[in-house]
């Protein structure tokens, strides 16, 4: 089978990563090219890479760009991941026929888009209201460390610096915490953050760091005590899933996929600053009392690649079959 996968990314993080490593799991057995924006271009070397200057969504010189690609390449699945390729897909199917699967990263306000494809997946149950089209939820899924865990008092978060995340609560949560804090991650939040903790005078115990990549992020997972997610919505999040499979302890807001990961008692309320330092207020300095192995078991069993990209090819198949 012939896949492309198309981004529209100007930045490599968390979503990139889950194409590079779908993509991956695919070439064993399939064609696959990526097409996707000049910027990140170099982090797929080990693929047939298609690079496009990166365009306005309504620009249409830049949907005539893909459709003379797709033209050219006749995949027989063309995935796109986010709302702008979906959008953009949308356009040139108005002059060709393909077999077009869309990918929901994340809470969308407006999902339109995502119903001009054939088939949509999204990371949870949430992230598909408002999906009409025949859809699915394939859950994100973790990549397995080498590193052993070590004991540690410091606690991380992962994410990109946008207000999704919620890191500003985060930060505003740790006023009453003593446990230092790691925050790896980059985008336009850094300054303000950076702000926020010295405003607050916490410039001793939280430090923020640039992405770094899933090596050096596993290594910074097993010299860590604890997870927090503080999002204020979320498709997933991948980051939960790669600590929790690798031993380490997570605490979360009830968004995207973590209800049906850890229990009520572990979860804040989404963009809620008192729940949030409520919860951080009462688990972090006794995290090592928490006893999570079941539910690090439970989620490198239900959360492995292979059994997420498995279900992604078999909405592949399906979309491919029926046109036949």
């Amino acid at each position: 089978m012939k896949i492309c996968h198309y981004l529209s990314s100007a930045s490599f993080a968390g979503i990139e990563q889950h194409v590079a490593e779908l993509a991956a799991t695919q070439a064993n057995d399939h064609e696959v090219t990526i097409l996707c924006n000049t910027e990140i271009a170099s982090n797929y070397k080990n693929f047939n890479v298609i690079n496009i200057k990166n365009a306005n969504r309504r620009s249409l010189i830049g949907a005539y760009k893909i459709f003379k690609v797709l033209q050219l390449n006749k995949f027989d699945i063309v995935h796109a991941h986010g709302s702008k390729p979906a959008f953009v897909l949308s356009v040139v199917r108005y002059f060709m026929n393909f077999n077009f699967v869309a990918t929901v990263h994340g809470i969308k306000s407006n999902v339109q888009n995502f119903n001009n494809a054939d088939y949509v997946i999204g990371g949870s149950q949430r992230a598909l209201e408002g999906i009409t089209k025949p859809s699915s939820v394939i859950y994100n899924w973790y990549q397995s460390s080498s590193h052993e865990k070590q004991s540690s008092t410091h606690a991380i978060a992962v994410g990109r610096l946008e207000k999704v995340k919620g890191f500003d609560l985060l930060i505003k949560s740790w006023s009453s915490i003593n446990t230092p804090l790691l925050i790896v991650g980059s985008g336009k939040e850094k300054e303000s953050l950076n702000q926020l903790i010295n405003k607050l005078e916490l410039t001793q115990l939280i430090t923020i760091i640039d992405w770094v990549d899933q090596e050096e992020l596993n290594k910074l997972y097993s010299k860590s005590s604890l997870l927090i997610i503080s999002s204020r919505s979320e498709g997933g999040p991948r980051v939960a899933l790669e600590a929790l499979a690798n031993n380490l302890p997570v605490l979360s807001t009830d968004v995207g996929h973590m209800n049906i990961i850890l229990p009520k008692e572990l979860l804040a309320e989404p963009d809620n600053l008192e729940s949030l330092k409520l919860l951080l207020e009462t688990y972090v300095k006794n995290i090592d009392q928490l006893n999570q192995s079941a539910i690090f078991e439970f989620v490198r069993d239900e959360f492995s690649i292979e059994k997420q990209t498995s279900k992604v090819m078999k909405v592949y198949e399906d979309c491919f079959n029926s046109d036949l």
